[in-house]
């Protein structure tokens, strides 16, 4: 098989994945997949050539997967929402509106909102731990993960009294990126649609009620900024923040971190014992953690004027999927690139944040929630592990690496 061809990381195993990728940064570093339409870039540095090239942009780079766009059908059921497609967000602009959107999100995701959500996060990931540690053993994704990144979320933007819905953000999210991330059938686009569109219809009316009764959280601040002219953003372009920024990519991202996270450490012991020996150094084990298994594996641009990435030559109108787990393990900026190194010194960043203009705002969050879990799960069950004859399976999805459960035990065998 060739290297566009072999091509095919959803729902592969991260040893296939990354064999298939240490192969590709050695003989054919850029090449087209036929079977996604997208130029693909699997070199760090070329990476950061396409993040800075102005004539590759992020709009409609987010409907790359979806070859030949949306069916009818699906785009009849978003019509009675938001079109992502054409309200532009922070992830789907360039340019002026990107700073505009940009601006907005950093008017209320501030250092200092972020340091004071570090009690609320240990609360949430020790009530958490309390709830399953006498039973020897759990399903981390949704017992921990899945809870602690979207309790997180909710308390950061002011939905605490929204936790009951939490089943129903987990149905609405995963479709929401669905339509973004994965290859789907025509019914399966309408189905996805629809709950996206009531995810939207769900915001919209929190937004209406916050505007009736301000409280003290992020989304009356971001409604007070819009008010006064701090901040500038339509109604719609309001809706599309929350869902794919706030509440969406939110609590996603760092819940499919975590996951990676602890399926790491476990799946070779002595990662775990040196987490247990190091709790002073367990900012670095998160760091190595995001650098090696990474949540997002995957990011888009489109090409809007000719250009060329390392020579070659990309088309306008032409997709380009930047690998940015690949970039990770490039062994021309990481020594020993593919080992898990758990206090690795290095002068090059990860790109599992992006850079630049695109760098993400949430990161801060991310990692505090990543420190502490690793945090209190080291000190609190020190003797974890994966139960056995688990099937560790991905979720076919080409931006996102998913795994949907992971079985933990403690205790006596």
């Amino acid at each position: 098989m060739t290297i566009a061809t072999e091509f095919d990381p959803a729902g592969a195993s991260f040893e296939d994945v990354y064999a298939s990728l240490r192969r590709a940064r050695a003989e054919q570093p850029i090449f087209f997949s036929e079977k996604y339409n997208v130029w693909v870039v699997t070199r760090y540095d070329d990476i950061l050539r396409v993040l800075r090239d102005e004539n590759l942009t992020v709009k409609g780079a987010l409907e790359a997967v979806q070859s030949g766009g949306y069916c009818p059908e699906a785009r009849a059921v978003l019509a009675e929402g938001v079109d992502w497609t054409r309200t532009g967000h922070v992830q789907s602009d360039d340019g002026p509106d990107h700073a505009r959107f940009r601006n907005a999100l950093r008017s209320v995701l501030t250092a200092k909102r972020f340091a004071a959500m570090e009690p609320t996060v240990r609360k949430t990931a020790t009530a958490l731990v309390d709830g399953f540690i006498e039973r020897g053993r759990c399903e981390f994704v949704g017992e921990f993960a899945y809870p602690l990144a979207m309790l997180t979320t909710l308390n950061l933007v002011g939905f605490e009294e929204a936790q009951q819905d939490m089943e129903q953000f987990r149905v609405w999210i995963t479709d929401t990126f669905k339509m973004l991330l994965a290859a789907m059938s025509p019914d399966e686009q309408v189905t996805a649609a629809r709950n996206a569109v009531a995810f939207q219809h769900y915001i919209r009316e929190k937004i209406a009620r916050r505007r009736a009764h301000p409280s003290n959280d992020l989304m009356s601040e971001i409604l007070e900024n819009l008010s006064t002219g701090k901040a500038q953003l339509t109604e719609d372009e309001l809706v599309i923040m929350f869902t794919h920024s706030f509440v969406g990519a939110g609590q996603e991202t760092t819940k499919l971190a975590l996951t990676n996270m602890m399926y790491q450490l476990l799946s070779r012991p002595e990662r775990w014992e040196e987490a247990k020996r190091h709790p002073d150094r367990l900012g670095s084990i998160v760091e190595e953690s995001l650098r090696f298994d990474p949540p997002l594996l995957v990011w888009f641009r489109v090409c809007a004027r000719d250009t060329e990435v390392a020579g070659v030559p990309i088309r306008q109108g032409e997709r380009v999927a930047m690998v940015l787990g690949s970039g990770n393990h490039d062994e021309a900026r990481f020594d020993r690139a593919d080992e898990f190194c758990p206090f690795r010194e290095t002068t090059s960043p990860h790109l599992t944040f992006s850079t630049g203009k695109h760098f993400c705002v949430g990161a801060p969050l991310a990692r505090l929630e990543l420190n502490v879990a690793l945090q209190e799960l080291t000190a609190r069950l020190p003797d974890l592990r994966l139960a056995p004859g688990q099937d560790i399976s991905y979720v076919p999805n080409l931006g996102h690496r998913l795994l949907p459960r992971l079985e933990l035990e403690w205790g006596a065998r």
